[in-house]
């Protein structure tokens, strides 16, 4: 079936296009930038669909009543200019979709935040050396390799520990998982694949980057309990603390226009509990299973 996508920002022409077995979809903010880059890679998609955000793609994507197997080709100059909330909603709602990124420069943590959200794979210049029909007809979907025990959610708990050195890259690996166990406890999947992962990435990349400051001889301690009812992490960094009264609302004032400094907001927003201890150093964070009876507040077991 043929569907009409129309994007009215400038560069993007509306579009027809049938679906097909691998099909291709282009985002990008710059019309510009994509012709740049797709002009610069060998074998570049040319019927791919355009969109000028990632939210128009998922409104186009939802007009399907069937959707196959589908490429989604990000292109923006900068890592960090990614939509990332947006396109986890995507990855969620389309997991089907493979999800591929081009950019011209990304740091370690836009990375790692894009791999944990499962995009395929981070394409880097020179773009000239890329050759993109390649990278498309080589890649594959991601396919969940587990499923879940029907009796587990009623009768287990878990309690994992991890001590992980100043480093970002450990960060996919705990978040990986925290959202195996989510799923295997049965909590909904917006907690699963999104919410929780979300707020634990910015408590462990805080206590790594703002409490122990990347220094490598410092440790991040990471105390992970599941149960049927509800999900518990506290992580605790080596650094001097902070004062929380200091932190400014993201949403007012001043702070709105700043790029950092939404990590707290963030986790207090997702979770159910979210508390601070030992001077800063130490951040509990609680959510509550909705799927569990009485929606979580029913007999639980204690940490």
């Amino acid at each position: 079936m043929a569907k009409k996508f129309s994007d009215s920002s400038p560069g993007f022409a509306p579009v027809i296009l049938p679906m097909s077995e691998r099909t291709v979809f282009a985002v990008a903010t710059d019309a510009s930038y994509l012709d740049r880059v797709f002009g610069a890679c060998a074998e570049p998609p040319t019927s791919a669909a355009r969109f000028s955000s990632i939210a128009a793609l998922s409104d186009a994507l939802a007009q399907f009543e069937r959707l196959a197997l589908a490429f989604v080709l990000i292109v923006e100059p900068r890592g960090d200019r990614i939509d990332v909330p947006t396109l986890r909603l995507l990855r969620l709602n389309f997991p089907q979709v493979v999800l591929m990124a081009l950019v011209g420069e990304c740091d370690q943590q836009s990375a790692l935040r894009l791999q944990s959200i499962g995009v395929h794979g981070i394409l880097l210049p020179p773009f000239d050396r890329i050759n993109l029909g390649r990278e498309i007809a080589t890649a594959v979907p991601h396919v969940p390799n587990f499923k879940r025990h029907p009796d587990l959610m009623r009768r287990a708990s878990v309690r994992l520990d991890f001590v992980i050195p100043s480093d970002l890259t450990y960060v996919l690996g705990i978040n990986y998982h925290i959202s195996n166990l989510l799923k295997e406890f049965g909590f909904p999947p917006q907690d699963t694949r999104v919410n929780v992962p979300l707020a634990c990435d910015e408590a462990i990349t805080n206590a790594i980057v703002h409490g122990n400051r990347s220094a490598p001889d410092k440790k991040v301690s990471i105390q992970i309990y599941v149960s049927p009812n509800r999900f518990r992490i506290r992580v605790r960094d080596e650094g001097e603390g902070f004062d929380l009264a200091r932190v400014a609302n993201p949403t007012q004032g001043e702070a709105l226009l700043r790029p950092s400094g939404r990590g707290v907001y963030l986790m207090r927003s997702i979770m159910d509990v979210v508390e601070f201890k030992d001077g800063g150093r130490v951040v509990e964070l609680e959510k509550r299973n909705a799927n569990a009876g009485g929606n979580g507040n029913g007999v639980t077991h204690h940490a």
